[in-house]
């Protein structure tokens, strides 16, 4: 379950951190990386990730490799699926950096 508060705590310190677009598309790369890794971890196929969350299939290649970057709504959504919290996901890449 995501935890709001601690999410918007969070995204702030990032946005605080990094203002320009750049940075911010840095930022969702780094997430769907997390989120790639996940899904492969899990033995996920892209085509059931699109599937069980009403994504196309070409949309969820697009997203990881880059093409695309998600909304929030399809991050969280996306996150959900693979069980996995996006405060989580925050705080390692945040840790990488």
């Amino acid at each position: 379950m995501v935890h709001y508060t601690e999410l918007l705590i969070t995204c702030q310190v990032f946005y605080i951190k990094s203002m320009n677009k750049r940075d911010a598309q840095e930022i969702s790369n780094q997430i769907v990386a997390v989120l790639r890794q996940e899904r492969l971890k899990k033995g996920i196929s892209q085509y059931k990730l699109a599937k069980d969350t009403g994504m196309s299939k070409s949309s969820i290649l697009y997203i990881e490799n880059f093409t695309q970057h998600p909304s929030l709504y399809t991050t969280l959504l996306i996150a959900n699926y693979l069980d996995i919290d996006i405060c989580d996901v925050i705080k390692k890449i945040k840790n990488i950096k």
